[in-house]
């Protein structure tokens, strides 16, 4: 009974000392919103206009609230003068945006952004040029908890 207590208890021990390194949180922002491209083309037309369209791919399994989403955009690791304080496309319209035109996609329509769904974002012509380092941040608007982050090069 005792050798059983003793084996236990350092079961617990080494538990308790290499468990920390295995921990589930490593304190990196996962990528559940990943940028799939960044278009420079004009839609209709096809010629170079440095349209900067982003394309957000939903690639986690759990739904979310799109109204409670905003979004930050950095380039070339520097802010992009920009304000999305919602990826609800009904609530994005009437919002004070800058720096985007259009928000569309399947991901923006209704209120959940479901897994698999694309959203576009259309910034302002000349915001993304190519070879540029693009990092989109999804934060909880709730809360300003970050949720996604991903970078692409443009």
């Amino acid at each position: 009974m005792l050798a059983v207590l003793f084996v236990f208890a350092a079961i617990v021990l080494a538990m308790l000392l290499v468990l920390p390194s295995l921990a589930w949180d490593n304190g990196e922002v996962p990528a559940i919103f990943k940028i799939t491209s960044i278009s420079h083309n004009d839609e209709k037309s096809g010629s170079l206009n440095y349209d900067s369209r982003v394309i957000l791919l939903h690639t986690g399994i759990t739904p979310f609230q799109n109204d409670d989403l905003m979004a930050k955009f950095f380039k070339n690791e520097q802010p992009v003068s920009c304000k999305i304080l919602t990826l609800h496309g009904e609530d994005f319209i009437p919002t004070h945006h800058f720096g985007v035109q259009t928000i569309s996609g399947e991901g923006c329509k209704g209120a959940t952004w479901l897994p698999n769904e694309r959203i576009a974002l259309d910034f302002n012509d000349k915001t993304f040029h190519p070879g540029d380092l693009v990092r989109a941040e999804i934060y909880d608007a709730t809360t300003g908890t970050i949720i996604s982050r991903h970078s692409f090069t443009a």
